[in-house]
């Protein structure tokens, strides 16, 4: 797959299944994979991304090198207050309600 600028590096794939695949990377790249297709998606920012985790469909949460963090909530990406200007480099949850995110100089955020 192909974002359409071949300077651009991806670091974080997830998905929720076979047909909703997300992929996060520079400059606020962000690629939805719908099976049968990568489509661009905006992001709305030009951090570097590193992580993606969801917890389904209408849960995808990303993070960047920056501190800024994403939430896609089924139909758009929009900006979550981290409090941080740290980069934060993973994020994991165990559902909608119970999302972490880790990155430099210790920093570990909880939504």
């Amino acid at each position: 797959a192909s974002s359409g600028n071949s300077s651009l590096y991806f670091r974080g794939v997830w998905g929720s299944g076979r047909n909703d695949v997300w992929a996060v990377g520079d400059k606020g790249a962000v690629l939805h994979w719908d099976g049968s297709a990568w489509a661009a998606v905006a992001s709305g920012t030009t951090s570097n991304f590193y992580g993606v985790w969801g917890s389904g469909p209408s849960d995808f949460w990303a993070v960047s090198s920056d501190g800024a963090i994403l939430h896609w909530n089924g139909s758009a990406w929009g900006s979550v207050v981290s409090g941080s200007t740290y980069g934060l480099f993973g994020v994991w949850g165990s559902g909608p309600n119970d999302v972490w995110a880790v990155g430099s100089h210790s920093a570990i955020l909880h939504y």
